[in-house]
């Protein structure tokens, strides 16, 4: 059985997101502290290489998605991607210990995913074709298993 992530819970209530800054309510979430790394990916998808510590990069967000189920398969407990709000909630709170720079969120908008980064925490980035920066974390979810 995996090891499951480490998780900071984020409590609800309202939060300064986006650009320009509006307030948003955000529920209760509990967000992995470091993005997924190549080693934990290799145990969900054992062709994957390389298997160190390092965070996965070049993840599809169906890859992404896959790994959620299966890690929520493995341990019992239900994982999820972020959605946008969550994952700008967090970095602003400073309870990603290394955020890359993009990460793949739950949020369909303008017809792709969306993906956040480090490098403009409030920019929302819609996928395209170049992937080889995307990685991700996980959210525990906070109700059921």
């Amino acid at each position: 059985m995996p090891d499951e992530p480490e998780t900071v819970v984020v409590p609800a209530g309202d939060a300064l997101l986006g650009d320009p800054q509006r307030t948003e309510h955000v529920n209760v979430f509990a967000i992995a502290k470091r993005a997924v790394t190549n080693a934990e990916l290799a145990r969900f998808r054992p062709q994957h290489a390389p298997r160190d510590g390092e965070p996965a990069r070049g993840v599809s967000w169906a890859d992404a998605v896959a790994y959620c189920r299966w890690l929520t398969t493995q341990t019992g407990h239900v994982y999820r991607l972020p959605d946008e709000r969550e994952w700008e909630k967090a970095a602003r709170a400073g309870v990603l210990e290394d955020a890359q720079p993009l990460e793949w969120t739950n949020t369909w908008s303008d017809g792709a995913r969306v993906l956040r980064g480090r490098d403009d925490i409030a920019a929302r980035r819609n996928a395209g074709s170049d992937l080889r920066d995307a990685g991700f974390r996980v959210v525990r979810g906070m109700t059921g298993r």
